[in-house]
């Protein structure tokens, strides 16, 4: 059977960046799969339920987005937020954001009403603006906002771009893209209005988008790929100025898909990097070695870092010809580890997933360092008048005394 592939553009392997339109978004939206399923939701919200102390429920909600890389619905955010009135669930929002798997604007609305205090309300809108998924519609959530506060909010919507489509949203400002480009990405497949593409043309041309239109000022990256062996674009962090993103799009627009799925030593690459705090891996099949290797020395890897690093994963496996989980599992265990969100592209995929639920513990320790600084961690971006409002004195610099504050709560 004839199908469509598009023309490749004389400046680059790649040019479906040349195209912007909302109509092009629409009509080759992919399948995107890794919300948490009804059991996991059902065990978090029987321990909400039976949790008294707002300190208990904010530290069970924290141990889930650690143990487990699946981000939460819209749907599923709303159904939490009841456990977390006011101030609380501004905080609440601050500590989920990456987890965020998406929230129309309809569903962003029902969060801000319910959080009453307009500078509040405020304060979650800049929190949520960037995981809309249909930010055509964000300026309806203006009316939800006193007159005084409008110049704020409009200048707040007016930035807003959404999720992309592949990597979510993207709140760091020090991140590497570490790219698959081996020759499991010269896979094609289909869209829903019927043309081809293989995968590499698709995630480059999200990533131009991302790179062009949804990255601050101050923000800071590279490009990592690899097939056989490891390519860095730069070698270290490099400031998003308009000249260094010419120079990503030069660089993005001649990469090929070939050889084998290094992952081992990519990952070990890009660790090696201090500087970063956030690693978006994508890839679309199985490394090349054997996987338990990969993790067992990525443990090593992020307990030698002096700064801690999250990683989130991607597994664009779209036209693959099997169901084999094994890349899914494998790449789910990585988020995990580091309490990153696991992402999925792929038809055949069910949209609520589990990955290893059964280490989910019914008496977990909240005074064990390592999910002490994984709290801190989620803590760092906090406003400190947020901390104040929700019960936490400040943000402090160890992980023991910030747990200590937040049995303040009332």
């Amino acid at each position: 059977m004839q199908h469509t592939v598009l023309q490749k553009p004389s400046m680059g392997l790649h040019g479906l960046h040349l195209v912007h339109s909302n109509a092009w978004e629409r009509h080759h939206e992919l399948p995107i799969n890794g919300v948490r399923s009804e059991r996991q939701m059902h065990h978090l919200i029987s321990k909400l339920t039976k949790s008294t102390q707002s300190a208990d429920r904010i530290q069970h909600l924290v141990y889930e987005i650690k143990r487990s890389p699946q981000a939460f619905s819209g749907d599923q955010v709303i159904a939490l937020a009841s456990f977390f009135p006011g101030t609380q669930l501004v905080l609440t929002l601050h500590l989920l954001d990456n987890h965020l798997f998406g929230l129309r604007c309809d569903q962003a609305a029902q969060l801000l009403q319910m959080i009453l205090l307009p500078e509040e309300r405020l304060e979650a809108l800049q929190v949520i603006d960037e995981n809309l998924l249909d930010p055509v519609n964000r300026f309806q959530l203006r009316d939800l906002f006193p007159s005084n506060l409008l110049p704020q909010v409009d200048q707040i919507l007016a930035d807003t771009r959404g999720q992309s489509h592949i990597y979510g949203s993207i709140t760091s400002s020090r991140v590497i893209f570490l790219i698959d480009t081996s020759s499991s990405m010269n896979t094609e497949f289909e869209t829903r209005c019927s043309q081809y593409f293989n995968r590499l043309q698709y995630i480059v041309h999200d990533l131009h988008k991302l790179l062009h239109h949804r990255v601050q000022s101050q923000f800071k990256f590279n490009i990592i790929h690899f097939d056989t062996d490891v390519h860095c674009w730069k070698d270290s962090l490099t400031l998003a100025t308009p000249h260094h993103l010419k120079q990503a799009e030069h660089y993005l627009d001649h990469l090929e898909a070939k050889g084998q799925t290094n992952t081992y030593d990519a990952l070990k690459v890009a660790l090696s990097d201090e500087e970063v705090d956030t690693i978006y891996l994508l890839s679309g099949g199985e490394p090349s070695m054997d996987m338990n290797i990969i993790l067992s020395d990525l443990k090593v890897w992020l307990k030698q870092r002096r700064n801690p690093c999250v990683i989130h994963t991607i597994a664009f496996l779209m036209g693959h010809t099997s169901d084999d989980p094994k890349p899914r599992k494998f790449m789910a265990k990585i988020a995990a580890m580091t309490g990153g969100v696991f992402r999925c592209m792929d038809p055949c995929t069910p949209l609520h997933q589990e990955f290893d639920d059964d280490s989910y513990s019914d008496d977990p320790d909240f005074n064990d360092d390592e999910f002490l600084d994984f709290f801190q961690e989620r803590l760092r971006d906090v406003p400190t008048q947020l901390l104040g409002n929700a019960g936490l004195q400040t943000q402090q610099q160890n992980s023991s005394s910030t747990m200590t504050a937040t049995n303040t709560f009332h």
